[in-house]
């Protein structure tokens, strides 16, 4: 009985021996082949280049405002935001921001307590319309960006 024990146990180490040595050499043959791998190049590629971005001028959003929509127009784009401040103070707000980086009102009306501005800078206009929908706790935002060339 001893003996077939014996017999048994050194099939088995016998047979994990050698299923250990035939992992161990598939594990070696893949990795040199996986390092020692170079493709062949059919042609060089020295010029590559990334996405296109469109240029636009980046105009700042006051704190607590949600963009609703944002789309792209022919002439620019037009983004339209929500903003829990009052006309006047995202009327300033705008005001103050395009005065720092150096753009000219051209165009200021108050209508029914809607502000429209327009505002000029090198051939490129940001119309920003400011109204306070009766229906809405928020005041509603429109920037139409017209990008000039």
């Amino acid at each position: 009985m001893f003996m077939q024990i014996f017999k048994q146990t050194h099939n088995n180490n016998a047979l994990f021996i050698a299923a250990s040595a035939v992992v161990l050499a598939l594990f070696i043959v893949s990795f040199l082949t996986f390092t020692l791998y170079k493709p062949k190049t059919i042609m060089k590629i020295s010029n590559i280049q990334g996405y296109k971005s469109e240029v636009t001028n980046s105009i700042p959003y006051p704190s607590g405002s949600k963009e609703i929509s944002v789309g792209n127009t022919s002439y620019g784009r037009k983004v339209t935001l929500e903003a829990s401040k009052t006309v006047s103070e995202l009327n300033n707000y705008y005001n103050n921001i395009f005065d720092a980086k150096g753009w000219e009102v051209e165009y200021n009306e108050t209508v029914s307590g809607t502000v429209i501005t327009k505002y000029k800078n090198e051939g490129s206009f940001i119309t920003v319309t400011i109204s306070k929908q009766p229906d809405l706790n928020n005041t509603i935002v429109v920037l139409d960006e017209v990008i000039g060339d």
